[in-house]
């Protein structure tokens, strides 16, 4: 990847951002006096809210999980009297498999806690501009 192609993901990534928290803040417009001032209060304060972005969760190691699976997959094997290669292969793959899941689970609940705390950063700081916010 290049680094205008990268520059360009980044910048359509953060217009994506702002129009999604704009959607998600229910302003009164009947009390807006100057549209324009509405505009730049509400771009500053998507702005703060940006700043707040928690991190992600870190991705477990897909390589580790694997060499998990196989080893809990080899001693079950063992146990049940079967030869450990099936049984490691059987239990790296579900391993990465759990692994996935989790991983997916984790960042779709990260996402949602983010977002959520982007609105109400968005919807404090119209508040105190004085905007009539009804959510």
């Amino acid at each position: 990847m290049t680094l205008r192609t990268l520059a360009l993901a980044t910048l359509a990534s953060l217009v994506a951002t702002s129009g999604a928290q704009a959607s998600n803040v229910v302003i009164d417009m009947s009390q807006v006096q100057d549209y324009n001032q509405y505009q730049i209060d509400l771009q500053q304060c998507e702005g703060l809210a940006v700043q707040n972005q928690p991190d992600a969760p870190q991705r477990e190691s897909v390589a580790g999980t694997a060499v998990r699976g196989a080893a809990v997959g080899a001693a079950a094997g063992a146990v049940g009297g079967k030869s450990g290669s099936k049984a490691a292969k059987k239990g790296a793959g579900i391993g990465v498999i759990a692994a996935a899941g989790r991983n997916s689970r984790n960042r779709r609940e990260a996402s949602a806690n983010a977002s959520a705390q982007t609105d109400q950063i968005v919807k404090n700081c119209m508040r105190g501009r004085g905007y009539n916010v009804l959510n």
